[in-house]
C-alpha cells in the first residue's frame, strides 16, 4: 500500500471517529441552535456513512479488492452504526429551523427504531467479520444485508424518503 492510500485510509477512520464525538457532544444541549447542530452532525454522519458504503462496494466490484481498505471501511461502518441510535435525542426532530427528513416515528416508536439500529449495528459486525477473514462472497452478500436494513429504515423512518 503507497504512503498516501495508506494515510487516506486513517484518514477518513479518524474523522468518524472525530464526527462521532462531536454528535455525542452535541447532544446535550435542548436548545434551538442545539438541535440545529445536532441535526446538522447528523446528516453529516449519514453522508459519511453514505460515502464508506459506496467505497466498500467499490472494493467489492474489483477483480482484487484491497483488503486493508476494505477492513477500514467494514470498520468505520461499524463504529457509526454503533453510535447511530445516538444521532436521534428526543426534541431533534423537525420544528427547529433546521430541514430534517427524520420520522416522528423514531420517537414515536422507539423500541421499533432500536430493533431497526440493532439489525445495522449486526449487519455492519458481520462486514468487519468478513474483512479479516477476507471472505469477499461473505462480504458480498452482507454487504447486501446492510443495504436492505439501510433502505428498510428509510422506508419507515424517513419522511419524504428517495433512498433507492
Amino acid at each position: 500500500m503507497g504512503f498516501n492510500s495508506f494515510r487516506t485510509c486513517h484518514l477518513r477512520a479518524l474523522l468518524a471517529w472525530i464526527s462521532v464525538a462531536l454528535l455525542i457532544g452535541f447532544a446535550g444541549g435542548a436548545n434551538a441552535a442545539g438541535i440545529a447542530q445536532i441535526v446538522h452532525a447528523r446528516k453529516a454522519h449519514f453522508k459519511t456513512l453514505g460515502r464508506t458504503y459506496k467505497l466498500l462496494r467499490d472494493q467489492i466490484d474489483r477483480s482484487h479488492p484491497h483488503w486493508r481498505m476494505v477492513q477500514v471501511d467494514a470498520r468505520q461502518i461499524a463504529v457509526l452504526s454503533n453510535s447511530l441510535s445516538t444521532w436521534f435525542p428526543a426534541g431533534s426532530g423537525k420544528g427547529h429551523g433546521v430541514g430534517t427528513r427524520a420520522s416522528r416515528e423514531i420517537w414515536v416508536k422507539p423500541a421499533a427504531f432500536a430493533q431497526a439500529t440493532q439489525r445495522m449495528r449486526i449487519s455492519a459486525q458481520n462486514l468487519t467479520r468478513d474483512a479479516a477473514d477476507h471472505n469477499l462472497h461473505a462480504l458480498a452478500l452482507d454487504t447486501r444485508r446492510l443495504g436492505q436494513s439501510c433502505a428498510s429504515c428509510h422506508r419507515s423512518f424517513r419522511s419524504r424518503s428517495n433512498f433507492w
